[in-house]
Protein backbone atom coordinates (compact mmCIF):
# COMPACT_ATOMS: atom_id res chain seq x y z
CA UNK A 1 0.00 0.00 0.00
CA UNK A 2 1.36 3.46 -0.74
CA UNK A 3 1.98 6.09 2.03
CA UNK A 4 -0.86 8.03 1.16
CA UNK A 5 -2.93 5.11 1.02
CA UNK A 6 -1.87 4.43 4.46
CA UNK A 7 -2.52 8.21 5.72
CA UNK A 8 -5.95 8.02 4.02
CA UNK A 9 -7.01 4.72 6.18
CA UNK A 10 -5.23 6.21 9.23
CA UNK A 11 -7.40 9.44 8.55
CA UNK A 12 -10.36 7.57 8.06
CA UNK A 13 -9.19 5.41 11.56
CA UNK A 14 -8.75 8.87 13.27
CA UNK A 15 -12.03 10.51 12.23
CA UNK A 16 -13.93 6.84 13.39
CA UNK A 17 -11.93 7.21 16.84
CA UNK A 18 -13.25 10.52 17.23
CA UNK A 19 -16.88 9.51 16.58
CA UNK A 20 -16.29 7.16 18.81
CA UNK A 21 -14.91 8.99 21.65
CA UNK A 22 -17.67 11.80 21.41
CA UNK A 23 -20.23 8.96 21.78
CA UNK A 24 -18.78 7.60 24.75
CA UNK A 25 -18.38 10.95 26.26
CA UNK A 26 -22.10 12.06 25.38
CA UNK A 27 -23.67 8.44 26.54
CA UNK A 28 -20.98 8.04 29.63
CA UNK A 29 -21.20 11.82 30.94
CA UNK A 30 -25.18 11.64 30.25
CA UNK A 31 -26.57 7.67 31.33
CA UNK A 32 -23.78 5.55 32.75
CA UNK A 33 -23.41 7.61 35.58
CA UNK A 34 -26.38 7.62 36.92
CA UNK A 35 -25.63 3.76 37.79
CA UNK A 36 -22.74 4.58 39.35
CA UNK A 37 -24.06 5.83 42.89
CA UNK A 38 -22.18 4.24 46.41
CA UNK A 39 -21.82 1.21 47.03
CA UNK A 40 -24.31 0.05 43.76
CA UNK A 41 -23.95 -3.11 42.23
CA UNK A 42 -22.46 -1.65 39.33
CA UNK A 43 -19.73 0.27 40.51
CA UNK A 44 -16.63 -1.24 39.62
CA UNK A 45 -18.01 -1.63 35.90
CA UNK A 46 -18.32 1.81 35.06
CA UNK A 47 -15.11 2.70 37.24
CA UNK A 48 -13.31 0.14 34.53
CA UNK A 49 -15.35 2.09 31.93
CA UNK A 50 -14.19 4.99 32.76
CA UNK A 51 -10.88 4.50 32.28
CA UNK A 52 -10.18 2.15 30.31
CA UNK A 53 -12.37 3.38 27.01
CA UNK A 54 -9.93 6.52 26.49
CA UNK A 55 -6.89 4.25 26.86
CA UNK A 56 -8.34 1.75 24.53
CA UNK A 57 -9.24 4.67 21.92
CA UNK A 58 -5.27 6.40 22.02
CA UNK A 59 -3.97 3.12 21.50
CA UNK A 60 -6.08 2.52 18.54
CA UNK A 61 -4.97 5.67 17.54
CA UNK A 62 -1.45 5.41 18.10
CA UNK A 63 -0.84 2.30 16.79
CA UNK A 64 -2.60 3.41 13.22
CA UNK A 65 -0.44 6.07 12.90
CA UNK A 66 2.31 4.12 14.24
CA UNK A 67 1.96 1.50 11.06
CA UNK A 68 1.51 4.61 9.05
CA UNK A 69 4.98 5.78 9.60
CA UNK A 70 6.77 2.31 10.04
CA UNK A 71 4.54 0.76 6.94
CA UNK A 72 5.82 3.58 5.21
CA UNK A 73 9.40 3.27 6.28
CA UNK A 74 9.73 -0.21 5.40
CA UNK A 75 8.69 0.15 2.05
CA UNK A 76 10.78 2.71 1.42
CA UNK A 77 13.85 0.42 2.58
CA UNK A 78 12.56 -2.44 0.08
CA UNK A 79 12.45 -0.07 -2.89
CA UNK A 80 15.63 0.92 -1.73
CA UNK A 81 17.13 -2.65 -1.58
CA UNK A 82 16.08 -3.49 -4.54
CA UNK A 83 17.91 -0.83 -6.36
CA UNK A 84 21.05 -1.44 -4.71
CA UNK A 85 21.08 -4.73 -6.12
CA UNK A 86 22.30 -5.77 -9.40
Amino acid sequence: MSTFGRIAVAFAWTLGVAIGGVIYYEVYMNNLQEFKPDGGPFVQPVTVAEYIVPIVLLTILLAVWVWVVVGSVQEERAREMRRVRP
